[in-house]
């Protein structure tokens, strides 16, 4: 699969959802850079959160609906994810903790949430599992076989993150 119009529209959601939570949780912009295929299944941070989500695409007519899976990944390098972590927890951070484990998989969580309100209304229904964490650099993630992913990197003042989205159409 290449980056095509159909991608483009069922990432949008959860872009936009990313915008909002970081400027509302995360107390920082964030600036979406260039798309791009990604060739390997390894973690780009040090730190990742891993949802996995499936559903119907329905479509007109209704008997062609489809059964899709898609993947969403925020991977964020040590630096940037104890800042995020100060940003949001008032405490400041050098290394990694058990106190700041869950904040990736709950940022992931809230962007996926969001995301699936928006999605509804494209005609997607949505069911996502808990967030995976992963922890150290380079750590593969197991994407659908047969899938493309897309890889986005977001600058904000609190460094460069990662976010990934993957999708497959049964």
């Amino acid at each position: 699969m290449s980056i095509n119009s159909h991608f483009i529209i069922f990432s949008k959601p959860f872009i936009d959802a990313a915008k909002n939570v970081f400027e509302t949780m995360v107390y920082t912009k964030i600036e979406p850079q260039k798309p791009s295929l990604k060739e390997d299944h390894l973690s780009r941070g040090d730190v990742s959160a891993i949802i996995s989500v499936s559903g119907i695409k329905e479509s007109e007519p209704p008997i062609e609906n489809k059964i899709y899976e898609a993947i969403l990944v925020v991977s964020f390098p040590y630096e940037t994810y104890f800042k995020a972590a100060e940003a949001m927890l008032g405490e400041k951070y050098d290394s990694y903790v058990p106190d700041i484990h869950d904040m990736g998989g709950e940022i992931a969580n809230i962007i996926m949430g969001n995301a699936k309100r928006d999605l509804k209304l494209l005609g997607y229904s949505s069911n996502y599992e808990i967030p995976k964490m992963l922890v150290g650099m380079s750590q593969l993630i197991t994407y659908p076989k047969d899938t493309s992913i897309v890889i986005i990197p977001i600058k904000s003042d609190h460094g460069t993150f990662f976010l990934e989205l993957c999708y497959f159409e049964k």
